[in-house]
């Protein structure tokens, strides 16, 4: 009787589930049409298929992966993205933009997925009414201070339109999403650095003068990475500082150059061994450095003896200019070091601006 009674209830709350389950997507649903009838949605093939894969990739990691997850792009400068009852996702064209790597897209869907996950949606209904929630998304997707304003918006914060509390549990949740997937959580807190930025340089957004906010989520989701113990490797989620090596062929031996985001560093022969060895070893040990975001002064030239180093952090040896580069190329260890050097922290320095004004590496 009571295995009886219990199979029972264990019936009735999955139907219960999937009766909440119906009317979520019921709800969004609506909502996404009122949407869709009011903004484009942009239908470009290529753009669609980059936000759906990475969305589903995502939505699979999250806590509740039967939900029937849509993503879709409107026609819109504002950098936002808003999310509905159900697993109704929308990203704006100028968020599309935003982003630099699919490391940052996909932190901007786990965000939203998570706020689905938890029904986010559904409470901010249960607290206002559906008009009111209906106001609070497009004001979020519009950036419209009227709007906010309208609605009595206090509080509304970048990427959706929920409350601090409901923020920071879903950039928690997109955390741990992101962590069962190969997309890194630092995506998160560059995504969110540059907004940072981004408001600085747009200081009159009436209603949506949060900046407290947004400094505050930066530092709750570094603390949370570091908590969790995942690198702080935000060239990889940025997609700056890119290295790559080649070998090329010059007076009957090989040479190994080194480009970062496209532009020449160095270029030197092998030594006792292949030139691809030598670049090789020379790009790991940057790679480590530059994921330990190495700063344009923190390099430096010295003597080895009668020729000349390239140093990180004083100590940290990136290359060995010996007197046989020396003769090859036709200058001193010293001026080919510093050379090396002045190359260098050039690339570092326009990494740095890059990533304040908000812009992408040259390719």
């Amino acid at each position: 009787m009571r295995a009886l009674v219990a199979g029972l209830l264990i019936l009735l709350f999955f139907h219960g589930l999937a009766l909440a389950q119906d009317t979520e997507a019921e709800i969004g649903r609506r909502y996404a049409k009122q949407i869709e009838s009011q903004y484009k949605v942009v239908h470009d093939p290529a753009l669609a298929e980059r936000v759906a894969r990475i969305g589903r990739e995502v939505a699979a990691a999250s806590d509740r992966p039967e939900i029937p997850f849509t993503f879709k792009v409107l026609d819109l400068d504002s950098v936002n993205a808003v999310s509905l009852p159900g697993g109704f996702i929308y990203l704006t064209t100028g968020m599309v933009r935003f982003v630099r790597t699919d490391h940052e897209l996909a932190a901007v869907l786990a965000h939203e997925i998570a706020h689905v996950v938890r029904g986010h949606g559904m409470e901010m209904i249960r607290r206002h009414t559906q008009a009111v929630f209906y106001t609070m998304l497009i004001a979020a997707l519009t950036r419209d201070p009227n709007l906010a304003k309208g609605a009595q918006l206090v509080s509304l914060g970048v990427l959706s339109s929920y409350t601090r509390e409901m923020e920071q549990e879903a950039d928690r949740l997109a955390i741990i999403y992101l962590q069962r997937t190969h997309y890194t959580p630092a995506g998160l807190l560059t995504l969110m650095e540059r907004l940072r930025w981004k408001l600085e340089a747009q200081p009159d957004l009436g209603a949506f003068a949060d900046h407290p906010t947004v400094e505050e989520r930066v530092r709750y989701i570094e603390t949370e990475l570091k908590i969790r113990g995942i690198p702080l490797a935000r060239r990889i989620a940025g997609g700056y500082l890119r290295i790559e090596v080649l070998v090329v062929p010059e007076q009957g031996r090989e040479i190994g150059e080194l480009y970062v985001d496209g532009r020449l560093v160095l270029r030197l022969p092998g030594i006792d061994g292949s030139a691809r060895d030598r670049i090789q070893e020379i790009a790991r040990r940057l790679d480590r450095l530059f994921n330990e975001d190495l700063r344009p002064y923190e390099v430096s030239t010295r003597p080895i003896g009668r020729e000349w180093g390239v140093f990180a952090r004083g100590s940290l040896l990136i290359v060995h200019v010996t007197a046989q580069d020396a003769a090859f190329l036709g200058s001193s260890p010293r001026e080919i070091a510093s050379g090396i050097r002045a190359r260098l922290v050039g690339v570092l320095t326009e990494s740095l601006w890059q990533r304040r004004l908000g812009t992408s590496p040259n390719p």
